[in-house]
């Protein structure tokens, strides 16, 4: 298979090992919404169809071919199922467990190859919402996608030692490690937007949630805008698409973590209600509930345009 093409025999012993052979006639179901997800699907030949049932009656669905594995999401969440898996044509294949999939994720060129698919696969519901601001500046909203990590380090574009500061605490750039971190995302416990300026353009700014692991209700929130796009009511605009998400998904209160004296970020988070506290010198923290909906600030339309998209993306990454 293309997907193990830098892997040898032996390195793929221990893998094998893990893995049972798969073979669906056309029509047949692989996995089933709402159930419980025991295992991921590795599609050796064949194609599947992924659906998803919303709430409304509506069904969002994609494709899924030779090279892709399906359902590891859910099974890594140990969460029920959020598709239906069906086969549409005769499929062969491998199937296997979590310990499975972190062996397979473990060889050499395999993550990569993964990363590609996933971002091809979620860039198939996404189509990037234009959002103008002032002096004329048109950037494209989407959620992060695998690949996103070069696009933020373009050299085009210029994140200055105060605003890295502000941002991560520290006068030096993020390391690799931590890049890879911040937009290593589920959609789920960690939801990412980003302006992008055009559509193969850098990412300007970004705003992230990641949920507190012993309550999920609870989300830290942080942002980040590049030098030449700031005073342009982005960061209020981020707040507003993070508000957005955070509903949908579920999230109730948001925390925040920043420098004193980012009086920017402060005062966003004032018109909220924040509750601040002095976590250590020059370092302070601030808590408010997740305000509703109708009170962001952007026009109805494209509220309803973020609504939907975040519920787009949370179905095609959560099976």
């Amino acid at each position: 298979m293309d997907l193990f093409t830098q892997c040898s025999p032996d390195e793929l012993v221990t893998v094998a090992a893990r893995l049972r052979p798969l073979r669906a006639e056309r029509g047949q179901v692989l996995m089933r919404q709402g159930e419980e997800a025991a295992f991921f699907v590795l599609i050796q030949s064949g194609e599947v169809e992924v659906s998803h049932s919303g709430d409304d009656g509506s069904v969002v669905w994609g494709e899924a071919s030779a090279g892709v594995i399906v359902g590891e999401i859910a099974l890594l969440r140990d969460k029920p199922r959020t598709a239906t898996v069906t086969a549409t044509a005769e499929v062969t294949g491998f199937i296997g467990d979590e310990k499975a999939f972190a062996a397979i994720v473990d060889l050499p060129g395999v993550s990569d190859r993964l990363l590609r698919t996933v971002r091809q696969r979620l860039a198939a519901f996404i189509t990037p919402i234009p959002v103008r601001f002032k002096g004329d500046t048109t950037l494209l909203l989407r959620p992060v996608l695998p690949g996103d990590t070069e696009r933020i380090s373009s050299p085009t574009v210029e994140f200055s030692s105060e605003t890295l500061y502000r941002r991560f605490m520290s006068t030096r750039a993020p390391t690799p490690s931590l890049m890879n971190y911040l937009f290593h995302v589920d959609y789920i416990d960690h939801f990412v937007w980003v302006l992008a300026d055009g559509e193969d353009g850098p990412v300007v700014a970004d705003v992230r949630f990641v949920r507190a692991v012993d309550n999920p209700g609870v989300a830290e929130i942080a942002f980040i805008v590049a030098d030449d796009y700031q005073g342009r009511g982005i960061g209020s605009f981020l707040m507003d698409a993070a508000i957005i998400a955070a509903r949908v998904g579920g999230v109730q209160r948001f925390t925040a973590r920043m420098l004193s004296e980012n009086n920017s970020m402060r005062a966003i988070f004032d018109r909220f209600g924040a509750e601040w506290e002095r976590d250590e010198p020059g370092v302070v923290t601030a808590e408010f509930d997740v305000p509703p909906i109708e009170s962001v600030r952007i026009e109805p339309e494209l509220v309803s345009e973020i609504r939907a998209m975040t519920r787009e993306v949370v179905r095609a990454s959560g099976s």
